[in-house]
């Protein structure tokens, strides 16, 4: 008895806390508020206690004028007073007694600081005011919008930059030296993130600042996939165009070229057109058509040209526990150079292994490139973003760059892509239907009704295990929704998602799968694309040569005509490709039946 009223009393506390933690959270969100630029601006930096939660280096490189560093909830309790407020500085005790903003690099982590100050009971006994204020945008478009930056000369000496200063020359000495004493051309990875950024930048200014006689062609290899994110796409095409620009006019004997998938190899043809499912973990057909291929077709045709490649690397050890990793396990040579297994005659060289994220941010916040492109679009993106970033991908061993700020939009590797739902978050709600096509066609992927009973190659799933390709109808579907979220999306701003050169292709593979009828030119055309296309260019059941046939073997045609051998031949093709495991006869069986109902259907008309 007593037992049973104890679990009672037991179950009632934890209900108890549960109700308590639920109304708890949603006044702890009632109590965080986001602060716009434009907010900021009108009611000024005075009014808050501004916190800058980035690292030590990052404040001491730039930060707003007036603010504190305080990176952690510790730090934010210790820097609060305790009642009665005895504080020794004036300036302290004016700071610590008005509304706090957190910012960082970006919105997200100062919301995430500002949820837990909120959750914790001792703060609330140290802090005067009802709401926590976090900057609805990372700290550099503050900068870049007109707010004073105080930079690392005039701070405490705690934060001194020399150490950064020290790794930043000891680097740039290093790669002149290893550019001046090999033969080998030089190749920059590039995918646009800050790392291959930092990279791209040191090599150049290396380069530009070394007399003509020793500059010699040095190139940078940046991947187009095709599906990059269409905000993406816009600030890698300005960077290569600025940079390529400068190096035009200034004579600098520097390039970056863009590769992209052939057609064999690009997403849409194997998705919509093969019927590929969209990729996963364990079925990351797209890494190595996308990326690999078309980085390794351009760097054999440089190598060809001048016999060997250096491939220089903007992996850092500090990156992940994998990328360090990838970078302990490369065989060194005599140089401190790594051979590249999938690249022939090309050695791999990483300046910035040793750096940390936080050296990265420093060199870019203080060093202006040399072209006109400044940092400021790149600190936009991570700041209105989540997610990782997509390193320049060289073998199937790297770690997948799925739901990364600088990788594809329709990747479903990750089960939701919290990148893209970061820039929806912070104001560009145009990507929306970019994301929710996305998720549509990952579930679509775990949909075995809309997946064939049978391989590409034939193979039944039955006895090879898995799920085959997406039956015709699906391909179509999945085509006529791109072209429908395309028309969304260009309403509001955006760009095609998918040229009339890839839909053509799609059609190749529709022609030799299962599709008589043009359909994919007809689905385009339908939202008002490839008008001046002709439907009946290469058409592959041509009239004139089945009615030939039929009339070659009319008793054995039985009076049927070449329109009903026309449909029931498309109907059979039809029946192949949308056959099913699920509940279904198999495609043979429901062939059969179609054949045999025109043929009675004949035959009893003869009899009566």
């Amino acid at each position: 008895m007593k037992k049973s009223i104890c679990y009672k009393v037991m179950f009632y506390q934890k209900m108890l806390q549960s109700i308590i933690y639920l109304f708890s959270k949603r006044d702890v969100m009632d109590n965080i508020k986001a602060l716009s630029l434009s907010m900021l601006k009108e009611k000024g930096l005075r009014d808050f206690c501004v916190i800058d939660i980035r690292s030590k280096l990052a404040f001491a490189s730039a930060h707003l004028k007036d603010s504190v560093h305080l990176p952690t909830l510790k730090d934010i309790l210790l820097f609060l007073p305790p009642p009665p407020r005895q504080l020794t500085s004036h300036r302290a005790k004016s700071l610590a007694l008005k509304p706090i903003l957190i910012v960082c690099f970006s919105a997200t982590a100062a919301k995430n600081l500002a949820l837990k100050l909120s959750k914790n009971t001792d703060f609330w006994h140290l802090y005067p005011h009802k709401d926590i204020f976090y900057l609805q945008c990372g700290i550099m478009e503050a900068f870049d919008n007109g707010f004073e930056a105080i930079t690392a000369d005039i701070v405490d000496s705690i934060h001194s930059s020399a150490p950064v200063d020290n790794l930043i020359t000891t680097t740039i000495e290093n790669i002149k030296h290893r550019f001046l004493t090999t033969k080998r051309v030089w190749v920059v990875a590039f995918s646009g993130g800050k790392d291959s950024t930092c990279l791209l930048q040191l090599v150049y200014e290396m380069l530009a600042s070394l007399p003509k006689h020793q500059q010699r062609q040095t190139y940078a290899i940046a991947s187009n996939t095709l599906v990059e994110a269409p905000h993406i796409d816009a600030f890698l095409h300005n960077v290569v165009d600025s940079i390529n620009t400068h190096a035009r006019e200034n004579h600098i004997p520097f390039e970056i070229l863009q590769v992209k998938p052939s057609f064999k190899d690009d997403f849409w043809v194997n998705l919509i057109g093969k019927g590929y499912p969209s990729p996963t973990r364990t079925f990351r057909w797209c890494t190595d058509r996308l990326k690999i291929t078309p980085a390794k077709a351009e760097v054999a045709k440089i190598t060809h040209r001048y016999g060997s490649a250096l491939l220089i690397l903007g992996t850092r050890k500090a990156e992940s526990s994998h990328r360090k990793k990838s970078i302990q396990k490369r065989i060194l040579n005599e140089d401190g150079y790594s051979q590249h297994h999938d690249f022939p005659d090309t050695l791999t060289f990483a300046p910035i292994a040793e750096w940390s994220t936080d050296e990265v941010w420093a060199y870019l916040t203080t060093h202006k490139p040399l072209c006109e492109k400044d940092h400021s679009e790149l600190f936009s993106l991570y700041a209105k973003a989540g997610g990782d970033e997509c390193q320049f991908i060289t073998d199937l061993s790297q770690s997948s760059c799925g739901g990364s700020r600088f990788g594809c939009w329709v990747c479903t590797v990750v089960n939701e892509d919290k990148s893209l739902q970061g820039f929806i978050e912070s104001g560009e709600k145009h990507l929306k239907p970019l994301n929710d096509f996305r998720n549509y066609i990952k579930r679509l992927r775990e949909d075995a009704n809309a997946r064939a009973d049978y391989k590409r190659d034939g193979r039944a799933v039955y006895k090879v295990g898995g799920l085959g390709p997406f039956l015709s109808h699906k391909r179509k579907e999945i085509l006529q929704r791109l072209l429908e979220t395309e028309r969304v999306f260009m309403q509001n701003g955006g760009k095609q998602l998918i040229s009339d050169e890839q839909i053509l292709a799609i059609q190749k593979e529709w022609d030799r799968d299962f599709d008589f009828n043009k359909s994919a030119i007809i689905l385009a055309k339908e939202v008002g694309r490839m008008k001046d296309i002709d439907l009946e260019q290469g058409k592959l059941l041509h009239k004139e040569i089945l009615e030939h046939i039929v009339s070659e073997n009319e008793s054995k045609c039985n009076g049927i005509d070449t329109t009903q051998i026309e449909n029931l031949i498309s109907s059979c093709i039809d029946i192949y490709n949308n056959s099913s495991l699920k509940g279904r006869n198999s495609a043979g069986v429901q062939i059969k039946k179609e054949i045999d109902k025109l043929l009675d259907d004949k035959t009893s008309k003869q009899e009566g």
